[in-house]
């Protein structure tokens, strides 16, 4: 059996808000949800100028923080309900969209706040439009929204159908002033979604397709990549593997990199997609001892032709952000994804020692 779900009406193009303002005609009042980067890259700009050409008003948020938490997204909603918004714009990386998402829902469901979302019992949202700027996160086109909790010490995720953006507005253009360090954090974290929604118990010839292409793409730019020699062509690549991740993960979910990579962005304040990155190939190692045949795929469609010199390459990136950590330490975040719900997207089962060996051979 395989299902396929997808809402959200996707453009990708250049100067894409600018060619396509009739799209947030979603009534007269639009909240902004970003981050500062926003302010450098033009896409705030874009937005504001197309708001004004349509009459429709809008108030900014600006302040989103790298890994928001619950606290936040409160504050941000209780400034959203009093402008009383007919539809929320999210711009950003991950941590903008995901948050656009709550205060898209705490703005409709009004008695709710930011914790009470994890129950996902709600049964309302505004309109979303995502519009992301940088190569990672895939949150323009998936039903989830990743915060963190203070409580837990780690983040969480709440998920519904209702959270899938309305509009996605793909544009690469806000990729060309990203700095250098964060294209590779960010699209380490669309390659991971790929290769971890491939690998999932979920997976089937669509995202096969949809992995092979996005692959495919990352290979013909991996080289430019290591030796920062970025062009434009490369960052339109990315947007599109990017993009692809998200698509996929909607389907498949993600499996243990993110659980245990969680751990070493709120432990160790490693970005999201580093620590993915930290993680891909012990986990390719794993998985290869119970799907040889997709591992290969795996490797094959980014050209290497083996896991080591896979792992080589990831090195040449993350060698300088491997934690040190004790054999403790490695058992707890361990078990901590152990009990992860990420764990059932598995086609196999998992043990302890399977996940400690894991996070081991992510960090010697």
């Amino acid at each position: 059996m395989s299902k396929f779900f997808l809402p959200t009406k996707v453009i990708f193009e250049k100067e894409g808000v600018l060619k396509n303002k009739e799209l947030f005609n979603l009534g007269k009042r639009a909240f902004i949800v970003t981050s500062p980067s926003s302010l450098m890259n033009g896409s705030l700009e874009d937005v504001t100028t197309v708001l004004k050409k349509l009459s429709i008003e809008y108030s900014i948020y600006s302040k989103i923080a790298q890994n928001p938490s619950v606290e936040q997204i409160d504050e941000v909603s209780k400034l959203a309900r009093e402008f009383s918004p007919d539809f929320i714009i999210g711009i950003g990386g991950g941590s903008p969209l995901d948050s656009s998402k709550a205060v898209a829902v705490l703005c409709a469901e009004k008695n709710l706040k930011a914790q009470d979302l994890f129950d996902s019992k709600f049964e309302k949202c505004l309109p979303i439009v995502a519009i992301p700027t940088t190569c990672g996160t895939g949150s323009e086109v998936t039903p989830y929204s990743i915060l963190t909790l203070k409580t837990i010490e780690n983040k969480k995720s709440f998920t519904s159908e209702l959270i899938f953006p309305k509009i996605a507005i793909v544009d690469y253009k806000y990729l060309l002033t990203l700095p250098y360090n964060v294209i590779v954090n960010t699209l380490f974290d669309a390659l991971s979604h790929v290769i971890e929604g491939y690998l999932s118990k979920a997976s089937d010839n669509i995202i096969e397709a949809y992995a092979k292409k996005a692959l495919e793409l990352f290979e013909s730019s991996k080289d430019n990549l290591k030796e920062n020699a970025l062009k434009e062509a490369d960052l339109e690549k990315f947007a599109w593997i990017s993009l692809i991740g998200g698509i996929i993960i909607a389907q498949t979910g993600t499996l243990i990199v993110h659980p245990l990579g969680y751990n070493f962005t709120y432990y160790h304040d490693i970005p999201h997609g580093r620590a993915n990155a930290i993680l891909l190939s012990s986990f390719l190692k794993l998985e290869n001892k119970y799907l040889k045949e997709e591992v290969n795929f795996v490797l094959n469609c980014m050209g290497f032709d083996s896991i080591d010199e896979f792992s080589e390459f990831v090195r040449f990136f993350v060698n300088d952000s491997i934690p040190n950590l004790t054999s403790d330490k490695i058992e707890y975040y361990a078990k901590r994804a152990l009990e992860s719900k990420n764990v059932a997207n598995l086609r196999h089962s998992i043990s302890l020692e399977e996940m400690i060996d894991v996070l081991k051979g992510s960090v010697e």
